[in-house]
């Protein structure tokens, strides 16, 4: 099963067109008027700008023609909750998330930071306490581009687990390149690609888990989509694909999907659904999948 889910996500993550990308932007004149085409040219010695336009055809457009582009701050942020508890006929039930999302932009470097909670609790009548789910994850990554076409990364994770019988706690670094193939105003496709070593443990079946305690090096490689076809509309992909050596080839993938709407295009507040499904072959039980839905807020 898990070579099955090995080469899925080696597929998965392969698929990148080779075909080059045409990047569509959005010009806003000084007079208020906005233009759409593919980007054909941008020079920044003399400020012109030269953009396709599905009905105009070849246009070229001067600084003075543009409306100055807003400076965009470093630093960004998000943070999402929610909450979901049921009572019926003494059988009760709760449930908990939180997601918090941080990142720090400029010409020379890139930094973020994430992490999430997920708990949920019932209890039936006359039958003591469950804990169905109970995991946390936390994620510091910090870029360097080295030149237009790729960077420098440096990454650690960890997950948490605390209902599987091993593997409670997950710990990943990573190092390597990583390539920007897709970048425009609405989307950003970036592939990364690195050494790596994981480390697991924890639970009350690690002492006879011949994997649980133990450190392996390996690979991962990683795929992160970003897509916005409208303002009030983003759409968030990454799987997170890693194989060590264990006696044998052990993959691991993290597969994460979201999707914001915002009630309108100067709301900083939105409503997110996510779904994040984890494949561990050397945690027991070996998959996990959560769907959440939260309210938040950008600042």
């Amino acid at each position: 099963m898990h070579r099955f889910l090995a080469t899925a996500g080696l597929l998965g993550l392969g698929l990148v067109p080779s075909v080059s990308w045409a990047e569509t932007i959005n010009l806003t004149l000084r007079n208020g008027d906005s233009l759409q085409g593919e980007l054909i040219e941008r020079n920044p010695e003399n400020g012109t700008t030269v953009l396709n336009h599905p009905q105009l055809g070849r246009l070229e457009l001067t600084a003075d023609q543009l409306k100055p582009a807003e400076t965009k701050p470093p630093w960004t942020s998000s943070v999402s909750a929610g909450v979901i508890g049921n009572e019926k006929d003494g059988d009760n039930s709760l449930s908990v998330s939180f997601t918090g999302k941080t990142r720090y932009k400029d010409e020379q470097q890139k930094l973020s930071l994430s992490g999430s909670f997920n708990a949920s609790k019932s209890k039936d009548s006359g039958e003591p306490l469950s804990i169905d789910t109970e995991k946390g994850s936390a994620e510091l990554r910090y870029d360097k581009p080295i030149g237009s076409n790729f960077d420098l990364f440096a990454l650690s994770s960890y997950q948490y687990n605390g209902t599987n019988d091993s593997g409670v706690n997950t710990v990943l670094g990573n190092i390597g390149v990583a390539f920007p193939l897709l970048k425009s105003e609405t989307t950003e496709l970036t592939i990364s690609i690195g050494p790596s070593l994981q480390w697991s443990g924890g639970g009350i079946s690690c002492a006879s888990d011949s994997f649980c305690g133990n450190s392996y090096g390996g690979a991962t490689l990683t795929a992160d989509l970003s897509w916005k076809p409208w303002p009030t509309l983003q759409f968030g992909l990454q799987s997170q694909f890693t194989t060590v050596w264990a006696n044998e080839i052990q993959p691991a993938n993290t597969l994460t999907a979201e999707v914001r709407y915002y009630p309108a295009e100067t709301s900083k507040l939105f409503t997110t659904l996510r779904v994040q499904s984890i494949y561990q072959s050397m945690n027991t039980p070996e998959l996990n999948n959560t769907i959440t839905a939260q309210v938040g807020a950008d600042f």
